[in-house]
């Protein structure tokens, strides 16, 4: 019994095949085939600016290494981290009470040399002293005014203060230590203005107009990562006109005021945003990144028949730009119907259906 049900159950196996072997060949021999379902999308006029978006980092516009060009006792330090200063304002001193006796010291032989030199004077005018002397005397004075210069200068050098409104970035030093001249003891950045840098391809660059006449046509904005619904203006500060070996990209950099309510510290993620007013304004038409497919020599788009519900390969020109959008140039026309996603699994002539 158990061989001949194991026999029967073969036979059913066999059955099965067979009528599945017979379907397959009755649909290929009918030359039907499953439809693809994809998202069709309506061409529509490209906007007359050109929008790019560029990932950023923050930097800071104007940073400064600050250290004292006389060495000694660190003595006072009452910034903090963080800190915002005008002008002006104290950061650090040394120890001044060396400083101060080399100033009275030299104060004391200038002074000294100062009557002699005078003495001299008068009694040149009376032929009553040589010219040597004169002389003499004269170069002592030089020598004990310059060294009362150095001196004071030295006094003056023992106290760091803020070159400019800004904001102590970070400190590299602590207080009650001994500081040698060129040592930095704080970094300070402006508190007024940031920057963003970028990295732009030459062929970007090269669409670009290059006459100052051209600047209104052009704007950039600062978005930052964790205020993406908020645009800075900014303007063109710096572009190194040499290429990076590697990218071959140029770094561009823009100067940004950060506004009130947000806080933006170097090092930030962000993202520049470049507005360019197009030259070609009619003959420019918009569609989606995905919908545009390279064999490696050309960029094409697959165009919809709407009768047959069939689709064909059409080669186009892509605007060059950086986005989630690619202007069409050439190959297409506003009302076209192209295919927006599900591009990559199609072929010429296929038969397809609108995906909602």
């Amino acid at each position: 019994m158990l061989a001949k049900s194991r026999f029967g159950l073969c036979c059913a196996m066999i059955a099965a095949l067979c009528l599945s072997a017979c379907d397959n060949a009755e649909e290929a021999s009918t030359g039907t085939s499953a439809v693809r379902p994809v998202k069709l999308i309506n061409v529509g006029e490209a906007e007359a600016t050109q929008v790019s978006q560029f990932p950023a980092v923050i930097g800071a516009n104007r940073l400064s290494e600050l250290s004292f060009q006389v060495g000694g006792m660190l003595k006072e330090l009452p910034v903090k981290e963080s800190q915002r200063l005008n002008r002006g304002d104290l950061i650090a001193k040394l120890d001044q009470r060396d400083l101060k006796s080399a100033v009275d010291s030299a104060k004391a032989q200038f002074q000294s040399a100062d009557a002699e030199y005078q003495r001299a004077v008068r009694l040149a005018k009376e032929d009553a002293i040589a010219g040597n002397v004169l002389e003499q005397r004269k170069t002592q004075f030089d020598v004990s005014k310059a060294q009362l210069d150095q001196a004071e200068k030295a006094l003056a050098d023992s106290v760091l203060r803020a070159p400019f409104k800004g904001v102590v970035a970070q400190k590299l030093v602590e207080n009650l230590q001994a500081i040698s001249p060129g040592q930095v003891v704080v970094n300070f950045m402006s508190a007024d203005s940031l920057e963003a840098t970028i990295d732009l391809p030459g062929s970007f660059l090269a669409n670009i107009p290059k006459n100052e006449s051209d600047s209104d046509d052009r704007q950039a904005f600062v978005i930052l990562d964790s205020a993406p619904n908020q645009l800075i203006e900014a303007e063109l500060k710096e572009a190194t006109l040499i290429a990076d070996t590697a990218s071959q990209t140029y770094a561009i950099t823009f100067a940004f005021r950060p506004p009130e309510n947000l806080l933006i510290l170097p090092g930030m993620n962000a993202t520049v945003e470049l507005r360019i007013e197009s030259e070609t304004k009619s003959t420019r038409v918009a569609v989606p990144l995905d919908a545009v497919t390279s064999d490696g020599q050309n960029s094409y788009v697959w165009a919809v028949d709407q009768e047959a519900m069939t689709v064909s390969k059409r080669i186009v020109t892509i605007e060059e730009g950086v986005g989630k959008t690619m202007v069409v140039t050439a190959g297409l026309s506003t009302n076209d119907t192209i295919v927006g996603a599900g591009a990559a699994y199609l072929s010429e002539g296929m038969k397809i259906r609108e995906w909602k």
